[in-house]
């Protein structure tokens, strides 16, 4: 397990923290592994019931290690961690419970798409910048989206690029309940507990009947992202906006 995410299991729940704060909890990937591993481990052990996943500090996830992708662009194999766990994340059987405070940004953002409940803090922010990176949509998001809200609204939100808040992610279907800043994770804890005193079996079989007629399309997406996704890694586009990003954030 890296040092920047930890695993706890107390209860039933299995609960995964993005531990990289000074970064915005940054994913790297290292991170992609460890969180593929935890999900594969609590997928197979009877004591978890439901998996949570929270950032450390004040903000959820600020999406991808910019640092790291332009390294990757040179070398497209290491992106495999990263899909290995977007593909654990999809296929995931049981319970997936979020707490959201701050950014959510990129992949901080698109694998809330996949989470079976998401609780976030009322001065939350969301935001898929892939177009804006000259990269295009990933982890099934150009496909989950617009099934939440529709092609014009998915279109908006994932080629503009634009912030929006906790209020508008909510309407659009993307969080089940807010809370006061702060108190994400014990909100998230809580509907945690709540799913892990239920029948074991029942809650597995009935989110899988939630799930199935998707779960082939969702898969699709994923893999037709993916490879777009490498090849704009390398693209000029991509190096561009690599490039400004971490000129502005050396600012």
């Amino acid at each position: 397990m890296s040092d920047f995410v930890i695993e706890n299991i107390e209860a039933g729940v299995q609960c995964l923290c993005l531990n990289r704060a000074a970064k915005k909890n940054a994913v790297t990937i290292e991170m992609y592994q460890a969180l593929s591993d935890a999900l594969h481990r609590a997928e197979v052990d009877p004591a978890v019931k439901v998996t949570l996943i929270h950032g450390k500090g004040t903000d959820f996830s600020s999406g991808n290690d910019i640092n790291e992708f332009v390294q990757i662009a040179q070398t497209p194999e290491k992106m495999s961690p990263v899909m290995a766990f977007l593909q654990t994340l999809a296929s995931y059987k049981k319970p997936l419970v979020a707490g959201v405070e701050g950014r959510a940004v990129g992949v901080g953002a698109t694998m809330l798409l996949h989470c079976d409940m998401v609780l976030a803090a009322r001065d939350s922010r969301f935001q898929f910048p892939f177009v804006q990176l000259g990269l295009v949509p990933e982890a099934a998001s150009s496909h989950l989206l617009p099934l939440l809200v529709g092609h014009q609204n998915a279109f908006e939100k994932l080629i503009l690029g634009d912030v929006f808040g906790s209020e508008e992610a909510l309407a659009m279907g993307m969080l089940n309940h807010l809370c006061e800043s702060g108190e994400a994770f014990d909100v998230a804890l809580a509907y945690a507990n709540k799913i892990a005193d239920l029948p074991t079996e029942a809650v597995i079989l009935s989110k899988d009947l939630l799930r199935y007629r998707a779960r082939d399309d969702v898969q699709m997406a994923l893999m037709r992202e993916g490879r777009i996704f490498k090849d704009r890694l390398g693209s000029n586009e991509a190096r561009q906006a690599f490039m400004a990003f971490l000129s502005r954030s050396k600012t």
